[in-house]
């Protein structure tokens, strides 16, 4: 073996070899290597076998390094060969400029029998600028590049460039690729970009976004848009849209609009939303006004198309509030048809509640309904009605309390009116009342009184009243039952309780209609002691 160490020029230099012979008549196997090393610039070492394969293998690098004011130079070439096997050699180059960083890579290599001579080349390269402006703009810009010779398949290019500022942002990418990617009239090229713009102030918030993609070799083109404005200067104002468009058709399309124009607390509120796509296309309008403060007018339009059609249908609605009273109304309707109209009036004193509604719509006629209600201390009552063209209904309950005469009235009415037949009626109404109230007599009667029209074989009418009789100069209580059933059939019974001290009595009577061969029409029993 050997070994050597030379300084030569601000160069270090150093040598080796080791001689390896197995048998005396055979050549000697040499491994060698050689490292050169210049400080701070390069340095280049190498290292080979020979005798031992078919040819010497060998293995050498090479890094060089140069700095100046404005440049920063880093290069690296190698190569290595292993006889019938591999065969490689590489040169790759690093540089900085300013802002702009650059590499670059090439390799030859040739496998097996082409080991020796390589004839399949690659490459590929990639740069990186960055530059900040004074006025604060940012920007950035990559490139990337690969290309096999052999395989162009793969090769490809790829550009990207992307600007900040205050405000708005922008990135746009270029990507080629197959056979041609270096060619100007390539058609494999994807084309992608995306912006966003800021150009708000201190009344007005404006926003726009948009992004893009281009596939020239599959004939895509599509392209999104969002935009958004706010304004506050004369009165409150909102829009916003959002876009879809792809290979000049617009399969998507949305937006939305709001403005506030209330003054002097009165409310004006004006909305939009409209929505187009491939199987359905909507406007909507909405208007919320207050000409008065008690009074509110709402509206709404509505527009369908497509899957759904809907042509102008219009919803209002009317709302007024004065105190005690209130009034409302609804209207839907389409310039060829009214679907549904209908107010409310109500009107609320004091223990009175009082209401008026009509309504309309395309499946009935018109029908008014009415409700009349009281609520005081000596008198109650309940009116509802409801009123057709054709028909009506009408439910009246009242309950009455009077203090001279002493005297309660209750009643109950239900009447239907077909105006093709005579009305039904159906009634209930009771009473009780004080007859006398003197220091020997007090006397006091109920009754109650039912009736209805419907045609059963029993209880068409049905009449109750009981007389309840204080005599204290007869000294006895006296209590009578009448029962009229349809008007003629009158049933009465008696009661009487004498308290004499000497000779207390119970008697007990019944007078019917009914023809009873056990039970006579006409029976009076007493018990005396």
């Amino acid at each position: 073996g050997m070994a050597d160490l030379q300084m030569l020029s601000g160069e270090q230099r150093y040598m080796t070899q080791l001689e390896v012979k197995l048998i005396k008549q055979s050549s000697p196997i040499i491994l060698s290597g050689n490292i050169t090393k210049q400080l701070g610039k390069k340095i280049a070492f190498s290292v080979s076998l020979n005798n031992l394969l078919k040819d010497a293998a060998f293995l050498s690098a090479l890094l060089e390094k140069k700095i100046d004011d404005n440049l920063r130079q880093y290069s690296l070439e190698g190569e290595t060969h292993l006889p019938g096997v591999l065969g490689v050699h590489a040169v790759a180059l690093l540089q900085q400029h300013e802002g702009l960083w650059s590499h670059g890579l090439r390799i030859k290599y040739g496998l097996l029998g082409e080991a020796k001579t390589p004839c399949h080349e690659c490459s590929t390269q990639q740069k990186v600028q960055v530059e900040m402006s004074a006025r604060g703009l940012y920007r950035l810009e990559l490139g990337h590049e690969f290309h096999c010779v052999q395989a162009p398949t793969y090769s490809h290019q790829v550009h990207l460039k992307h600007e900040v500022s205050t405000s708005w942002i922008s990135s746009q990418m270029e990507v080629n690729y197959g056979k041609h990617w270096d060619e100007i009239n390539n058609r494999k090229k994807l084309l992608i970009s995306q912006a966003f713009k800021n150009s708000s102030s201190s009344s007005v918030v404006s926003y726009f976004m948009e992004l893009t993609m281009q596939i020239l070799e599959k004939q895509v083109n599509y392209r999104t848009q969002l935009q958004h404005l706010y304004t506050s200067q004369v009165y409150l104002q909102s829009s916003t849209n959002f876009e879809v468009q792809y290979n000049d058709h617009v399969p998507f399309m949305a937006g939305l609009q709001w403005k506030d124009a209330s003054r002097n607390g009165l409310k004006k509120w004006e909305g939009g939303f409209n929505i187009d796509t491939p199987w359905l296309s909507l406007y909507t309008a909405h208007k919320l006004h207050q000409p008065q403060h008690s009074v509110y007018l709402l509206t709404s339009e509505l527009t369908a198309g497509k899957a759904l059609s809907i042509e102008d249908l219009v919803l209002e609605l009317f709302y007024k509030d004065q105190g005690n009273e209130k009034e409302g109304k609804v209207h839907i309707y389409t310039p060829a048809t009214t679907y549904l109209q209908a107010s409310t009036v109500n009107h609320l004193g004091r223990n009175v509640l009082h209401s008026h509604s009509e309504i309309i719509s395309l499946w009935n006629q018109l029908v008014k309904n009415e409700i009349h209600l009281e609520n005081n201390e000596r008198a109650k009552l309940l009116c509802f009605k409801i009123k057709s063209t054709k028909q009506e209904f009408n439910f009246t309950a009242s309950y009455q309390n009077l203090p001279t005469p002493k005297k309660t009235n209750f009643s109950v009415k239900i009447v239907w009116r077909d105006y093709k037949s005579l009305p039904v009626i159906l009634q209930c109404e009771g009473q009780i009342k004080e007859l006398r109230k003197e220091k020997m007599l007090y006397q006091k009667r109920a009754t109650l009184h039912f009736r209805h029209p419907f045609k059963v074989p029993f209880l068409q009418s049905f009449l109750l009243q009981e007389t309840f009789t204080v005599d204290k100069k007869q000294k006895h209580y006296f209590m009578e039952t009448k029962v009229l059933i349809n008007g003629v059939e009158e049933t009465v019974q008696t009661l009487i309780l004498g308290y004499q001290p000497e000779n207390p009595y119970i008697c007990a009577g019944l007078t019917h209609p009914y023809n009873y061969r056990m039970f006579p029409k006409d029976v009076e029993m007493c018990i005396l002691t």
